[in-house]
């Protein structure tokens, strides 16, 4: 036994020798299992940028290779119209990070990641562009082997001020290939300039599965290079583990090596790349809150003090969990107890907007800000509110909750449910939802899969603070059930 193994991980690791022994044995029954754009080799692939520091002055791109690749480079020019733009290139030396797929192991025991067995080791490379100008087009482009180059992706960095624009996303989870990468990229084609696609959790249907996380980067393709990502861990991406031999939950060591993310020192390790806070703009301030875990009081201090601390006119909120959903949804102690600790830190400091996904369904409710007898009535007429708070989902899974009466009797504005009003629901419908930012007004709008306009509100915030939400025209249109629309059948289903 290897000093410091528990019994548990000898014999996982022996499965796991014994399972890649058996793989090497039939080279064409294993190369048949793994699709080509799941397959490592010595070309990058899985390449992706993300918010590791000052968006409008840096930026961070990761990507992967197999194990043969053990350095290797990236680099970044201005781009210009010249032809031969790269001649002005600088490069970088990447950082290199390997990962054992199976037996995939964590800080707190070794996980179960049976799918993996086979696949073996793997390189995760990452570089961060740093002296960047806001609001300028780079273009860059990242190395495996010595001349395995990727193309040339062009990437904009935030402006400091001015208008801005992203895209949210709630679970894609399931089908992530065959569906979810209609959603996407119907996104990508209605908002092509937005600075990040921000994702609220549940990515994957399972955190170590390679499989899951090469559908979900093939679906993206390069858009996940082009446009920046803001992901929220979900409780998809956590884990089974086995420390001593008994169950529990880890977060998959695949994210951290997959995305370069702002590291939040006030935060214990376990959190770090997992809550933090990207200000990308001035106008802008998004907080990531890791839902699925249940270390709740030292993020509500760090979320209570960086809010504090933050100046941006906007203020966003995006976490898995929604904590103001029915309380038949909540399936465990720490939801209730998720809840009881972040709403008042969200109210106290009159978060603008709280994103979410998790239940596979879309609705959007409000607190009120003035008297709670506010009516929500397609007169035109603006209304008070201190928090919007919204739920959805991207994928194909979705759920029928909305013969909840609670939820399908909604949209009078007025408190339906912890003093919230359910101003629109959706069921059977993917979304994704496009967010501008334009000085005092922020513009919403949750579009179906086809593109189309279901749900929008404008928000106006003067300089005292005071918010009032319009309502869109499509915000009156006919309520999408799962009795008024096409057939549905389970997740599980997909193809």
């Amino acid at each position: 036994m290897v000093r410091g193994w528990s019994t548990f991980e000898a014999v996982a690791a022996l499965l796991a020798a014994l399972l890649v022994s058996a793989a090497r044995a039939h080279p064409d029954h294993d190369q048949a299992a793994v699709p080509p754009w799941q397959q490592a080799t010595s070309w990058p692939d899985r390449v992706i940028t993300t918010f590791a520091d000052d968006p409008q002055t840096t930026l961070a791109v990761t990507w992967r290779t197999d194990a043969s690749v053990g350095r290797t480079i990236a680099q970044i020019a201005p781009a210009t119209p010249d032809a031969r733009f790269d001649l002005a290139a600088t490069t970088l030396r990447a950082k290199t990070e390997p990962l054992d797929l199976a037996p995939m192991m964590t800080p707190e025991g070794p996980g179960d990641a049976i799918e993996n067995y086979g696949l073996g080791r793997v390189h995760y490379h990452s570089v961060v562009f740093e002296g960047l100008e806001p609001g300028t087009i780079y273009a860059w482009r990242v190395q495996g082997a010595r001349g395995h180059w990727s193309e040339w992706y062009q990437t904009r960095t935030p402006p400091s001020t001015g208008p801005i624009e992203f895209v949210y996303f709630g679970d894609a989870q399931n089908g992530i290939r065959s569906h979810w990468s209609r959603v996407i990229r119907a996104a990508y084609q209605a908002a092509p300039h937005a600075a990040f696609f921000l994702h609220a959790g549940d990515l994957v249907q399972k955190g170590d599965s390679d499989y899951n996380w090469a559908e979900w980067f093939e679906a993206g393709s390069f858009v996940h290079a082009v446009t920046p990502t803001i992901p929220v861990p979900g409780n998809h991406e956590n884990i089974a583990v086995f420390p001593d031999g008994e169950r529990m939950r880890a977060r998959t060591p695949m994210w951290r090596p997959q995305f370069a993310l702002p590291v939040e020192k006030d935060l214990p390790a376990n959190l770090h790349e997992m809550a933090y806070d990207v200000r990308v703009s001035e106008d802008l301030h998004i907080f990531v809150v890791d839902s699925a875990r249940t270390e709740f009081k030292s993020q509500a201090k760090w979320l209570d003090r960086a809010l504090s601390a933050s100046d941006a006119r906007w203020r966003i909120v995006a976490m898995h969990h929604p904590y103001f959903a029915p309380k038949r949804f909540d399936r465990r102690d720490q939801d209730a107890a998720r809840r009881k600790v972040l709403a008042p830190i969200i109210d106290r400091h009159a978060v603008d907007m709280v994103l979410a996904g998790h239940i596979h369904t879309y609705a959007r409710s409000s607190l009120a800000q003035t008297s709670p007898r506010t009516s929500r009535a397609a007169s035109g007429d603006a209304r008070g509110i201190r928090t919007v708070f919204t739920i959805s989902s991207s994928g194909a899974k979705n759920t029928d909750i909305h013969d909840d009466q609670l939820l399908a009797g909604g949209g009078d504005g007025q408190p339906d449910l912890d003093n919230l009003s359910i101003d629109r629901v959706a069921g059977n419908t993917p979304m994704f939802q496009v967010l501008r930012i334009d000085g005092e007004k922020l513009v919403y709008e949750a579009r179906m899969a086809t593109g189309e306009v279901y749900d929008s509100f404008t928000v106006t915030k003067g300089d005292d603070g005071r918010k009032f939400l319009l309502e869109g025209e499509p915000s009156y249109g006919a309520t999408r059930l799962f009795s008024n629309t096409g057939p549905y059948r389970e997740w599980w289903d997909l193809r």
